[in-house]
């Protein structure tokens, strides 16, 4: 059982444990943001394996739901615009159409269309206060705890039943709604019958690493139950995934060395991952056996850390003045990198910088610290899901990703509502109060 934190503990991150005391109204609107929190995670930790297929493009099913949340959000008037992210935004949205029109071709247009939606969801932003936020984080962290739950439960399973059939749902879902882009099914070593554990609903294992590694250090940061933090280095660990532990020895001593009272949390942390791996909980070969990946031009950890740098020297070497500026177009990327006798991989740097150019990246990567200033989201973790959106995976475009990005890094901001009202009231009329304007 975990245990329960004091509601009086401090928080590292300035986060307070308990809101304020606040009028019947404030807190109606603040449960309606908690449930909209709550769905828009939901979407992205349980949804996002599934997709739509049309023709030759393949679209996360997860998207559509995320979609009308946002729109429903907006229109009951408590989302905001704000007028630099979307200064920003219309910037990128020209170079990425001026791309698409320089090199046009029906196949870029889905890629195209999920670009300029996705990407207009980071101009939305909703006041609320840290206590606000602190409970954006403890629902994920809850569902967190779900998923990390049920990837031990898949994984002790396996020594039961056919562990394949148990992430396919035993045919009880249709087949169009999985794709063989995940890859979902993967031996914890080759020719072994056990699977690494992916929480059944997560595309792949290296997903599962990768937010168990996240909801360790929010846990550190913010929370340190004990139970939580076994819990979701369990998870981490029945991943198989090199790419979670990367995240977790890279930011999650760092919360030791910045935060004194973070300290003892990670320690156990720490002393839990070593310690499975020590007994023989955790077959340690399965991630020393890895490290010849990088070698290994059409395995996994060349693709994803080193075949970028491959294909962008390639693209500099090759590409002409205006694909460099403006770049091939929307959702070449995947192609180019097929294309290679290596095994090249679409990372989200490369794909930036391949298919919106260097004038695009540029704009982008404007439009992206526009929407990141005075974020609530606590440094280590905005820095630790920053660097796996970057490094870790191909996720410019993948919906569950930016979804994620949204939730956690643009869409509370500070201040209240009480605060914009009387700021509307006083330089009206005002399009940076977004719905709410009068």
């Amino acid at each position: 059982m975990t245990t329960i934190a004091n509601s009086a503990m401090p928080s590292l991150t300035g986060l307070p444990a308990v809101a304020p005391h606040s009028s019947p109204a404030t807190r109606e609107n603040r449960i309606s943001d908690a449930g909209a929190d709550l769905a828009l995670l939901i979407c992205v930790l349980f949804l996002g394996r599934f997709t739509l297929t049309f023709g030759h493009s393949l679209m996360e099913l997860n998207i559509v739901p995320i979609v009308v949340i946002f729109i429903h959000q907006f229109i009951s008037g408590r989302l905001l615009i704000l007028h630099d992210r979307l200064l920003w935004f219309m910037a990128a949205a020209v170079v990425v159409t001026c791309s698409l029109l320089l090199n046009f071709a029906s196949t870029m247009l889905p890629s195209y269309c999920l670009f300029i939606v996705m990407y207009m969801l980071f101009t939305l932003n909703r006041p609320s206060t840290a206590g606000r936020y602190e409970k954006t984080l403890r629902t994920f962290q809850f569902l967190m705890a779900i998923l990390s739950i049920l990837a031990i439960a898949q994984f002790m399973a396996q020594f039961v039943v056919d562990g394949r059939k148990l992430v396919e749902f035993y045919g009880i879902l249709p087949e169009v709604l999985f794709t063989e882009r995940f890859h979902t099914i993967i031996p914890i070593v080759p020719g072994s019958p056990l699977i690494k554990s992916n929480g059944i609903f997560l595309s792949e294992p290296s997903g599962l690493s990768q937010l168990a590694a996240l909801a360790i250090l929010i846990e550190v940061l913010e929370f340190r139950r004990p139970g939580h933090l076994l819990l979701f280095a369990i998870g981490l660990l029945l991943s198989y995934s090199g790419t979670g532990l990367l995240l977790f020895f890279g930011f999650v001593p760092l919360a030791a060395i910045r935060y004194k009272q973070a300290r003892l949390p990670v320690l156990l942390a720490i002393a839990v991952v070593v310690g499975l791996v020590v007994t023989g909980a955790i077959d340690l070969t399965a991630f020393t056996s890895r490290i010849a990946e990088f070698n290994d031009t059409q395995a996994s950890g060349f693709e994803r850390f080193v075949s970028p740098f491959w294909l962008a020297d390639e693209f500099f070497a090759t590409a002409p003045l205006r694909v460099l500026l403006l770049g091939s177009g929307p959702g070449t990327m995947d192609a180019f990198a097929r294309a290679h006798w290596y095994g090249g991989f679409a990372g989200t740097w490369i794909k930036l910088i391949y298919e919106y150019g260097l004038i695009g990246a540029f704009i982008f990567i404007c439009f992206l610290v526009s929407c990141l200033r005075k974020s609530r989201c606590p440094g280590l973790l905005l820095a630790a899901i920053l660097f796996a959106y970057v490094f870790l995976g191909g996720l410019l475009l993948d919906v569950s990703a930016v979804a994620m990005i949204v939730v956690f890094c643009t869409l509370n901001g500070p201040g209240s509502w009480l605060d914009c009202i009387k700021t509307a009231d006083q330089y009206r009329p005002s399009f940076a109060i977004g719905s709410r304007t009068g």
